[in-house]
């Protein structure tokens, strides 16, 4: 049996994964990001206090564990400063409980530059974080990226500048029209130096010692830049197997892969959403689950569970459980709806996720009906705990997806989990 977990987001992100990896990290000895940026938001109560994270594993509020950045992951410095900052009152951050890896690509304040050039000047926008995330991922593919490790040795760092001078005519003038993030930019090098090692070389060792190792996903299944609803995607492979790039080590060493998903489906930004709710059920959804962006404030899409979608995702990554989280968002709904198929105007009914977008904004959802409940949902405990109807629901899903509901999050704290 292998002793590494993957954690992932099973729909288009903001599903709650920062919370189960909090819960999740209690039993484990490392917890690891293995991509995306800051445009991942990671909300957890601690102490019944909210603490929003970006860049920072969510493990990291227990102590004697370790965090990692590791190479998949863009950082940007000036930020992960000022999170490092808002953590301290709760752990004590040093170098040997948060490895930053030499390998990870740095968002400088150029790359912002770019995403919101790009964003603002195209007829078609992604509708992006605008946080440089894809800029810096193009120029890692394009090999003329910066490397943390290049990043915290100055006379490294000064030769990537020369370099985009060289390339990028734009570049000077940037930098003088935002001289200030540029200064916050070379400031947070020497902040950072002490923390940024080999992670993968060190993850690797701690793999094959046999200590428990928790990894965690950004964003979700549906946003991976390979397999998502291309182009309205991230820049990243969210996807479980994406970890094994990001770290460098073999599938032979892995125990659990879950994937974390709403009792319904928020979407951010652009895209085909075949259930979306553009009514009153919406409203509520949004209003009482408190769907708006950890990262930017954005309100976001709300609608009815898409198995389709989760069934594809769950496929993708071979989820050894589902967690299903948010379910007391949906007490007091007289009716829950959960799509099992598409039907498309030409093609008829489609039972597998399409691959082309046009092909997906045209489907129209087919719906299964459930009941509804009003009992407010135990904050502890088991799933067969659940009210007759609640529990139904599960077990509805949980039938049609083909895959096991392993944990039910019934609440925002640490202790509002149900296991099976």
């Amino acid at each position: 049996m292998g002793n590494v977990t993957i954690l992932v987001g099973a729909q288009w992100g903001d599903e709650g994964k920062g919370k189960w990896i909090d819960i999740l990290a209690d039993k484990v000895h490392i917890v690891a990001r293995y991509q995306g940026g800051n445009n991942a938001g990671h909300t957890l109560y601690v102490n019944g206090q909210k603490v929003v994270l970006h860049q920072i594993p969510s493990g990291i509020f227990h102590p004697e564990k370790t965090s990692a950045l590791s190479t998949g992951v863009v950082v940007n410095p000036h930020q992960l400063v000022e999170e490092m900052q808002k953590v301290r009152p709760f752990v004590e951050l040093t170098p040997e409980r948060l490895w930053l890896s030499a390998r990870a690509h740095v968002i400088s304040p150029w790359h912002i530059y770019l995403d919101s050039k790009k964003e603002q000047e195209s007829t078609q926008p992604i509708g992006t974080t605008k946080r440089g995330i894809g800029p810096t991922y193009a120029e890692k593919a394009n090999r003329t990226g910066l490397r943390l490790g290049d990043y915290v040795t100055k006379s490294r760092r000064d030769r990537w500048y020369q370099l985009m001078r060289e390339s990028a005519p734009a570049f000077d003038a940037q930098w003088k029209v935002q001289a200030q993030d540029w200064e916050q930019f070379e400031a947070a090098a020497e902040r950072l130096a002490p923390f940024v090692v080999d992670a993968e070389q060190k993850l690797r060792q701690a793999i094959k010692r046999g200590d428990q190792v928790l990894l965690e996903g950004a964003q979700g299944v549906l946003l991976d830049i390979n397999h998502g609803t291309y182009p309205y995607v991230t820049s990243s492979e969210t996807a479980a197997g994406g970890a094994f790039a990001s770290l460098g080590f073999g599938p032979k060493f892995v125990n659990k892969i879950y994937g974390v998903a709403k009792a319904y489906v928020t979407r951010v930004g652009e895209g085909p959403f075949p259930t979306e709710l553009k009514d009153e059920v919406g409203q509520h959804i949004a209003q009482v689950g408190k769907e708006f962006g950890a990262t930017t404030g954005r309100p976001r899409r709300c609608g009815w569970l898409d198995a389709v979608a989760l069934r594809y995702s769950a496929d993708l990554c071979g989820y050894d459980g589902i967690i299903f989280n948010k379910m007391d968002i949906l007490t007091g709904l007289q009716e829950i709806k959960v799509c099992v198929a598409y039907e498309h105007p030409e093609l008829g009914r489609l039972d597998t996720f399409p691959w082309d977008l046009e092909t997906l904004a045209a489907c129209k959802p087919v719906y299964k009906t459930f009941a509804g409940w009003t009992e407010e949902l135990p904050h502890g405990g088991r799933i067969h705990d659940l009210p007759r109807h609640a529990r139904a629901y599960v077990e509805g899903v949980q039938e049609i997806l083909g895959y096991p509901i392993t944990m039910v999050g019934t609440g925002v704290n640490r202790q509002d989990a149900l296991f099976a």
